[in-house]
């Protein structure tokens, strides 16, 4: 693991920002965190990774976690693998890059480890749900415009009655995927879509009865579109919160207004103080 402290001009003095590498699974990940001024070992704070979507790169999140920052929260924003500059390749094993940056920022000298969370959008959504399930602590996630259960009936039944949606979810990849070079994406879609019917994301929300959970969604967004996620949802266990708003597919992370509330959410649920 690599760090650097960089400063940029247009950083507010009370955040420190760092250049990291991280990643336990072989693949370099690249990312950075951005640091409350003020936090260290006697003075620790709340901490969230934030996770952006199939074919963006972590600048996605940039402002967010700055801002999340100013207001006392350390934040990580990284790119998955095969974006950005990280190495690998995206395929079916995305949560493992949430889990490594999760134990990074939880190896941090100024966090708090009772109060971190989640934050991510559509694919970064629901790896940041299934790696919640697994690390088991976290205070509380923000799922913005994430995807609904997906199971081996759609992928192979033309007629099911979700095959309709799920065709508009490749049609979305595959238009990232023309895109891919530009982006510097490298993607195994046959892998990245066959690992899809394994998250069974509404069994993970059933079981996070310690966690604060916010599910965004815009009301024409044709990818992930919100209905199919109210099943999810309606297994998920409390708290929970579900925000429908208008807007397309990419509004929650584009919209300053939109990403405002969640980001005002996120921090206030993460600055509460823990009785254990």
């Amino acid at each position: 693991m690599n760090e650097s402290a960089i400063n940029l001009g247009d950083t507010p003095s009370n955040i420190v920002e760092k250049q990291i590498t991280f990643g336990t699974n072989g693949i370099p990940l690249n990312g950075r965190i951005f640091i409350p001024a003020d936090a260290d070992k006697d003075n620790r704070v709340p901490g969230a990774v934030l996770c952006h979507g199939f074919g963006n790169e972590q600048a996605a999140f940039e402002i967010s976690a700055r801002t999340m920052a100013e207001e006392g929260v350390m934040t990580l924003i990284f790119d998955f693998r095969g974006h950005g500059d990280s190495g690998g390749v995206l395929d079916g094993r995305v949560v493992e890059d949430v889990i490594d940056a999760w134990d990074y920022l939880h190896a941090q000298p100024e966090i708090d480890h009772r109060r971190m969370g989640f934050v991510g959008h559509s694919m970064g959504a629901i790896s940041a749900v299934m790696a919640a399930g697994k690390v088991k602590k976290a205070k509380a996630i923000v799922a913005l415009a994430c995807p609904g259960e997906i199971n081996h009936h759609i992928l192979t039944d033309p007629g099911h009655i979700a095959y309709p949606w799920f065709r508009r979810a490749i049609a979305f990849a595959m238009k990232c995927g023309a895109i891919i070079k530009r982006l510097k994406v490298k993607a195994d879609l046959h892998r990245f879509l066959d690992a899809m019917p394994k998250m069974r994301i509404s069994e993970v929300l059933a079981g996070l009865e310690d966690c604060s959970k916010l599910f965004v969604f815009c009301n024409n967004d044709n990818v992930t579109p919100y209905h199919r996620f109210l099943y999810s949802y309606a297994m998920a266990s409390e708290p929970k919160q579900f925000l429908l708003t208008t807007g397309h597919h990419g509004t929650p992370i584009e919209s300053d207004a939109l990403r405002s509330q969640w980001t005002k959410w996120t921090i206030r649920t993460l600055r509460d103080k823990c009785d254990y």
